[in-house]
């Protein structure tokens, strides 16, 4: 343990900064300016040489989201989060800057391990211990969060302390003395523990209230061992505490909790001089007069609850691709299993899992948009808290290779986290590029919060929305409607749908050399094959794709989309530079340019042509070739051209006496440029006359091609009667000898 304190220790404090990470995220900057105001300046009022540290410490990147406070209108500017972790983060953070913070984080990280081990101690040899207690801390999201300026260590080791404290069977040394055990008896006595465990939990509780739902297993564990007077005693100690706590923010604040009694708002720093500006701009723009903006106002505001809404997000709570219990925290996972193999008749245990999980649905139901840690997060950022309250879950690891199990496990989820701590160096990075690992594909991507997970693209279109991964998807023109997919690659996309699909149509375009394009709609697949593209000279096709069934549905405020998902795999692709930025690149692939579903495309609307003449003659022989001057007027709701994606065409059926068609489709005829709403189409359609004589009526006809002909979808034709001759036997001769 002290090995592995002082490796991680040293790797703290020597881990150059700015550049792992290179700027500050989620709440970081707050808890770091705090840290250093408070060794520097005794205060946590934010001023311009705050500022003016930040620029210093991170000069690269502007910074997001500094939680700043105010109380008197944003003439007097506070921190605007709890005070705790940053004060106790002081004195290393004085030493050695940003990773002071990390320093503190690591040696609780390792507290933490020794806890487990010790505790685990007592049922299992020190080797298992060691091992469980390891795996279980590593091999989650807890080894990530030593490297973040924030309290999710701190509030982590003080729920660890408060049990371990609490459920921990304390014995004498071998061989202690008459001194020794009287000091350990007076420490280790029935009201001193408790005190203690009571003490220790409210610190994690300042900071997260709801960490407060733990006193019922630790108070019925008292209770049952020892009566009610170490209940009290743990009690009184929490209160104590708590209220210490409040009195040290009152006196350094003026408030007992950064939560209450303030106006709070996230800043963007961009440097120093700018900052008077954003106060200024914060004056006007928040309700400076209410004593609740971005406060604790929001568990009482009564928000509306929706049942499909939650067991979605019960859902992902469990198995979600960014948040989920199961593939972030597989030793918790293991030791529920214990306990119900080992320890199910625990009441104490039963009331563990209750509490932890009760934190969970809490804030899943109070807020439902970002209940995973909102915008900066690695796991359930949230959950995590709470997390070292499983490891109590265990007595017995047995059978032992359910351990190496959970170890493989780990690392197939866990090992992209473990070993880039600090953020992967990937195309597009962002805190969660490990779930482009191969066995994330098989968990659901967290829809409901898809606004506050970052590192996806998402395109909206009228009543549909396409999502993917922004390295392999980039909405290119996304008011154009086109965006681009990434070539050699097989590109997983979501298409959300506001009511079940029937079909979608694509443009599909390419300048990659012989490209290959397969498409996989919810079990609809299609393959189109590009030949002759080369640089500078593309080809497109357009593309329709039917689903065979919906993938999923997610909800939003009770209403459902129906969900379906799209791979498209390419396989030759070339690369774009941003000559402004060469730096950014993309591989395209094809680009693709969305045309609208099938019941979009084939609205009546989209199919009104009025036919002002047709110059079409009344006899013909049959087999014969003749024109049709036409005239029409574009009534539909857009302009139309023959030529691009679903082009429109002029074309005919035929129809014989008896009412039965002859010919139904004839040979197509373009119109030349796009020809707006309530512009004239001047045309020659060219018709080949039916093979029998007799009398027939022409129908013209338009047709939107890959959808069908306007006279399906309510659209007016011109018909002309015309008298079909037989061939005359020097044409039908010349025609045999053809």
């Amino acid at each position: 343990m002290a090995c592995l304190a002082l490796f991680l220790f040293t790797l703290s404090v020597t881990v150059f900064k700015p550049g792992m990470p290179p700027t500050l995220k989620a709440d970081e900057p707050a808890y770091f300016l705090m840290a250093l105001s408070l060794a520097h300046d005794g205060d946590l009022v934010c001023e311009e040489k705050d500022y003016r540290r930040l620029e210093h410490t991170y000069p690269w990147l502007p910074t997001d989201n500094l939680i700043l406070m105010s109380d008197d209108g944003w003439k007097t500017v506070l921190f605007g989060k709890p005070y705790l972790y940053s004060l106790v983060a002081a004195p290393l953070a004085a030493l050695f800057g940003a990773n002071g913070l990390v320093a503190l984080n690591a040696l609780l990280f390792v507290a933490m391990i020794w806890m487990g081990t010790v505790y685990l101690g007592r049922f299992n040899s020190a080797q298992v211990s060691l091992l469980f207690s390891l795996g279980f801390f590593f091999l989650s999201p807890t080894f990530a969060y030593v490297f973040w300026l924030q309290p999710e260590i701190f509030n982590m080791a003080a729920v660890m302390a408060s049990l371990f404290i609490v459920l921990h069977r304390f014995e004498l040394p071998d061989g202690a003395g008459n001194t020794l055990t009287r000091w350990w008896r007076r420490v280790f006595s029935e009201t001193t523990r408790p005190a203690l465990s009571g003490a220790v939990i409210a610190l994690g509780a300042y900071n997260k209230p709801v960490l407060g739902a733990l006193a019922l297993p630790i108070l019925y564990s008292l209770w049952r061992r020892r009566g009610l007077k170490p209940v009290i005693a743990w009690c009184v100690a929490s209160v104590l505490a708590l209220g210490l706590l409040a009195g040290i923010s009152t006196a350094l604040t003026g408030h007992p909790t950064a939560y209450l009694g303030v106006s709070r708002s996230g800043v963007r720093v961009v440097d120093a001089d700018s900052m008077p500006a954003v106060m200024a701009h914060l004056e006007e723009q928040l309700a400076v007069n209410s004593t609740t903006a971005n406060s604790w106002s929001w568990m009482f505001d009564g928000a509306p609850f929706d049942w499909p809404d939650f067991l979605e997000d019960l859902g992902y709570f469990f198995w979600g691709r960014h948040t989920g219990f199961l593939p972030y925290m597989p030793l918790a996972v293991l030791a529920l299993l214990l306990f119900l193999l080992h320890d199910r008749r625990s009441i104490t245990g039963w009331l563990v899992i209750g509490a932890a999980f009760a934190l969970g649905l809490f804030f899943i139901v109070k807020i439902p948009l970002n209940w995973h840690g909102g915008g900066g997060f690695v796991g359930n950022r949230y959950f995590i808290n709470v997390y070292p309250v499983f490891l109590f879950l265990v007595t017995t690891i047995r059978p032992r290779w359910t351990l190496a199990a959970a170890y493989a496990i780990g690392g197939l989820f866990l090992g992209p986290i473990v070993f880039t701590p600090f953020g992967a160096p990937v195309p597009k990075p962002s805190l969660q590029a490990h779930t482009r690992s191969f066995p994330y594909k098989f968990l659901p991507l967290e829809l409901s919060i898809r606004r506050s997970v970052p590192g996806y693209s998402v395109v909206g279109f009228p009543g549909i929305a396409l999502m993917g991964r922004q390295d392999l998807f980039k909405d290119h023109q996304p008011r154009q409607g086109i965006t681009w997919v990434h070539g050699a690659a097989r590109t997983p996309l979501l298409v959300l749908s506001e009511t079940p699909l029937d079909s979608i149509f694509f443009e599909v375009r390419t300048w990659a050399p012989d490209n290959q394009v397969k498409f996989d709609l919810a079990g609809s697949k299609t393959e189109i094959t590009f030949a002759g593209a080369v640089r500078n000279k593309q080809r497109y096709q357009t593309v329709e794709l039917t689903p065979k069934r919906i993938d999923r549905r997610t909800y939003e405020a009770g209403v459902p989309a129906y969900v379906y998902n799209l791979d498209i795999d390419v396989k030759n692709g070339f690369r774009v530079i941003d000559h402004k930025d060469p730096s950014k690149i993309f591989y395209v692939g094809v680009q693709l340019r969305y045309l609208g579903r099938r019941d979009q495309i084939g609205a009546p609307q989209h199919y009104r042509f009025e036919w002002l003449s047709a110059e079409a003659p009344e006899v013909a022989e049959a087999k014969s070739l003749f024109n049709v001057p036409i005239r029409v007027v574009n009534r539909c709701y857009a302009e139309v051209s023959s030529t691009g994606a679903l082009p429109v065409k002029l074309g005919y059926h035929w129809i014989d006496e008896l009412g039965e068609r002859v010919v139904y489709g004839g040979r197509r005829t373009g119109f030349e440029g796009k020809v707006a709403p309530g512009e004239t189409i001047s045309a020659s359609i060219a018709v080949r006359a039916p093979d029998r004589p007799g009398r027939y009526t022409l129908v013209l006809d338009a047709v939107r091609e890959h959808v069908g002909w306007f006279s399906e979808r309510g659209g007016a034709t011109h018909r002309a009667t015309i008298r079909i001759d037989p061939q005359s036997l020097e044409e039908t001769d010349s025609v045999e000898i053809d």
